[in-house]
């Protein structure tokens, strides 16, 4: 898996992904700036063979109220069963 933000790749930092199996809880420790607001960031599979697979976005609701939140990804497959859900925080 890696993360992508305003296009670009910004997790795992010096890797180009970072395996992820079922069950796993993962600490990204990533800072990014961003403007007050709705802000994305892409969840991606990594593949050697074919295209990566954007599989989901994470959406935000940034405002002036620091505190830690919970944001569950929206799937791109309809069908899909998967599930990933992103703590963060604004400072």
């Amino acid at each position: 898996m890696f993360l992508k933000f305003k296009g670009e790749k910004v997790w795992p930092v010096g890797n180009l992904y970072f395996r992820i199996d079922t069950g796993d809880k993962v600490d990204v420790d990533l800072k990014l700036e961003v403007d007050l607001g709705w802000v994305d960031v892409e969840l991606w599979d990594f593949d050697f063979l074919s295209f990566n697979d954007h599989l989901g976005t994470f959406t935000f609701n940034v405002d002036d109220t620091p505190g830690e939140y919970s944001t569950s990804m929206k799937l791109l497959e309809k069908n899909s069963t998967a599930s990933y859900i992103m703590h963060w925080e604004i400072l």
